[in-house]
């Protein structure tokens, strides 16, 4: 950047913080002032909501981001100052704003689009550049508007955040929203946001319903790919705190049909493959991973790999492959995949990527699951535990976050709180990956329903892991359907060998409850009239 654009943006910060219409708290002042410089001296890459806290709030060194929300506040905050000053003084020959996501300003010309100062040093995108681009547009609102004038714009609010909380999509703020709502020229603000798709509907007070319609525009072409009803009983005079409950009730369903994983966002990124705009690319490669994740198929592991490699190499700032790729190297850790020379402990990869992409997204949860997974293969259940449920605190919509939880606590016996969850899992998204249903075949196993527990195992479609074709030879065998169970542990031997005769180990290994690994030892050890535990390798037939 030239020194006569650093004076242009200095002169602008300085006319900023001394006028009466920047309504901003003398904490925010400084919070803008030092974001602006800090950018200015090519340090942009170093502004996150830790050193906003300890350099400009006062906070001490144990500042934690994941308890006090602070910085997110005050941020949230100084957006809308920035904006509402804006507002009036729409003339300004340069404009400082701070993406909502970001910590690091922008700083507009008028009538150009908006742009970062400098690239961060690494090279590291924003995440608009590689993400899909959603815009809620502010919901109308029809019917009485008497009873509940601020519903309409309480949704909004509801399903913004709500999107937000799925951290691999960029979603624009309330403000954005609003303004680009009340622009003179709808297009011309489109195409300076770089929208992909439009969020738009009406909120309806009926006699005793709330009803909201919802459409999803695909930008590019103004084709309508996804509409929906959603009505929610509702009596007239009912408490504001159950009104905004039934708002997020809402908002929740909104966001996991628009963002989970294979929603409708991923299968319009698929449909787009090839076609797309550059800052798909880095989508592409969460979808790939998806497609793996889904069935675990070993031969996709390597390559994926390597693609992620190349993909954090190239982008050292895109958190969600941080974490795809550390979920890999657990699997290498896990299934005992060979990765070469990239690194001599994969789990101890897998946790370094993992604390990599949180340190990028403080605010991922796919990033706390990628930690979580780590943790619990590096026999750290306790970490896993606390791990998974930051991640659901970040994005409670997520069904996989639940199932995932749902999984290691049944994986412990504790069948009170992990079965509900993975229930519940599989009734939100019944299309989730099968593989924690293992959780739902390991507490029909454990209370001797043998049927049941092979038909959680059917929906797992993991054919290429050796566990599942293990998990059926012990349900089998319990059944007395021992030929069967035959062929079934032959394969999981075929796919891993030996993994009959350290079983105990293994099953241990992946944190499974003493009971749990005797009783599918006891199972398979049926199979063969002369060994009564399959931890003796010595005294194994060979199958």
């Amino acid at each position: 950047m030239s020194d006569a654009i650093q004076c242009v943006i200095r002169d602008e910060l300085a006319r900023v913080l001394a006028s009466s219409d920047f309504d901003a708290s003398e904490r925010n002042r400084r919070f803008l002032r030092h974001v602006v410089e800090e950018t200015l001296a090519g340090r942009g890459e170093r502004i996150k909501a830790y050193s906003i806290a300890t350099l400009v709030f006062g906070r001490g060194e144990d500042f934690d981001a994941m308890k006090d929300s602070i910085v997110r506040i005050e941020a949230g905050r100084l957006r809308r100052a920035l904006d509402n000053y804006y507002l009036k003084h729409g003339g300004a020959d340069i404009r400082i704003s701070i993406p909502k996501g970001s910590y690091v300003p922008t700083f507009q010309r008028q009538g150009a689009p908006a742009a970062a100062a400098d690239p961060p040093a690494n090279g590291a995108r924003a995440l608009q550049e590689y993400a899909p681009r959603i815009l809620v547009e502010p919901l109308d609102l029809d019917g009485d508007t008497g009873v509940y004038p601020l519903i309409a714009r309480t949704l909004t609010r509801q399903v913004i955040a709500a999107l937000t909380r799925f951290t691999e999509l960029f979603v624009y703020g309330l403000d954005t929203s609003e303004q680009a709502h009340r622009a003179p020229a709808p297009a011309a603000g489109a195409a300076e946001l770089q929208i992909d798709y439009r969020l738009s509907g009406t909120v309806t007070i009926a006699k005793h319903a709330l009803i909201a319609e919802i459409l999803m525009r695909r930008e590019g072409d103004g084709r309508f790919i996804w509409a929906q009803s959603f009505e929610r009983e509702m009596e007239v005079g009912r408490d504001p705190s159950d009104i905004v409950g039934l708002c997020a009730e809402i908002a929740g369903h909104v966001a996991r049909i628009v963002a989970l994983r294979d929603g409708i966002v991923d299968s319009q990124a698929r449909i787009l493959v090839g076609s797309d705009p550059r800052h798909f690319a880095g989508y592409q490669k969460l979808l790939d991973f998806q497609d793996y994740w889904r069935t675990l198929d070993k031969d996709r592991f390597d390559p994926l790999r390597r693609d992620l490699e190349a993909a954090i190499a190239a982008e050292p700032g895109f958190a969600a492959a941080h974490a795809c790729l550390s979920m890999l190297y657990t699997n290498a850790g896990r299934f005992g995949y060979d990765v070469g020379n990239s690194c001599a402990e994969p789990l101890e990869r897998a946790l370094d990527l993992a604390r990599e992409a949180i340190r990028l997204a403080p605010s991922s949860s796919r990033a706390y699951h990628a930690r979580a997974l780590a943790e619990w293969f590096l026999g750290r259940r306790d970490e896993c535990l606390q791990s998974l449920k930051a991640a659901r605190a970040l994005n409670p919509n997520d069904p996989e976050l639940m199932a995932e939880m749902g999984f290691r606590l049944a994986a412990r016996k504790d069948w009170e709180s992990g079965v509900p969850l993975l229930e519940e899992a599989y009734a939100r998204s019944p299309l989730l990956t099968g593989q924690y249903r293992m959780g739902l075949f390991l507490y029909h196993f454990a209370h001797g329903r043998h049927e049941q527990a092979l038909d959680e195992l059917r929906a797992v479609d993991a054919l290429s892991i050796a566990h599942v074709h293990l998990a059926a030879a012990a349900a089998l065998a319990a059944l007395g359907r021992k030929d069967e169970a035959h062929q079934r542990l032959a394969r999981a031997e075929q796919l891993a060998p030996g993994v009959f005769a350290r079983l105990r180990e293994d099953l241990a290994f992946r944190q499974f409850h003493p009971d749990l690994i005797a009783a599918i030892a006891q199972a398979l050890a049926s199979l063969d009239p002369e060994q009564s535990d399959p931890v003796r390798p010595n005294k194994l037939r060979r199958i």
